[in-house]
């Protein structure tokens, strides 16, 4: 996972990511801190290797979390896409930022978004980086429950053979249903396989 909850006595858990901590903070500081699962509650210890991303993973002894065996098949690629995809909006909306976080779940409609900015006024923007396989119709349905609930969804495709994203097939055609409702998408391009990539500059 890309986030947890950092637990300090007599404070309210806050939720920091290892986008921020990395920029912030030093592996001794990070190892020092008490972190815990968002969503099960159970401890997390911080993975911060010389090679691989950082990340954060369940304590051996914490198991059965509602989250765990989904964040365990995320690929490299799509923790690089989430994590361009939410520092490219960042950047985007700029002073209008409140906050990023990863990995946010909205039970009530059964989703989990890869990354959530909240704005100054208010706006939620979800981002869902979108690698594996989906029908127009499974896609619809997830676009449809944000915006119910009042979420801007932003999708994030990668571009190429590796997203699947082709003149006049699947992808090309989730993609046109979403402009012509209106919604940001955004086409990401891999520099590194799967450890880093780039998005173009968004419209204002």
């Amino acid at each position: 996972m890309l986030s947890a909850l950092l637990i300090l006595e007599g404070k309210e858990p806050r939720a920091f990511d290892m986008v921020y901590l990395r920029q912030k903070s030093s592996r001794e500081a990070i190892a020092a801190q008490t972190w815990q699962c968002k969503f099960c509650g159970k401890p997390m210890q911080p993975r911060m290797g010389a090679i691989r991303s950082w990340y954060f993973a369940h304590a051996r002894e914490a198991s059965e979390c509602p989250f765990e065996a989904e964040s365990e098949k995320e690929s490299p690629q799509h923790v690089a896409l989430k994590r361009a995809a939410g520092e490219a909006l960042r950047q985007h909306f700029g002073t209008q930022v409140q906050s990023l976080e990863y990995e946010v779940r909205f039970p009530h409609i059964k989703r989990i978004a890869d990354a959530l900015l909240i704005l100054k006024d208010g706006t939620r923007v979800a981002v869902e980086a979108q690698l594996s396989p989906l029908t127009l119709q499974q896609l619809q349905g997830r676009t449809d429950s944000y915006l119910r609930d009042e979420i801007e969804p932003v999708w994030v495709f990668l571009e190429g053979e590796a997203g699947g994203l082709k003149e006049g097939g699947l992808w090309d055609k989730c993609r046109d249903w979403l402009l012509s409702e209106g919604l940001l998408v955004l086409t990401a391009r891999a520099t590194i396989t799967q450890t880093a990539m780039t998005l173009p500059e968004l419209p204002v």
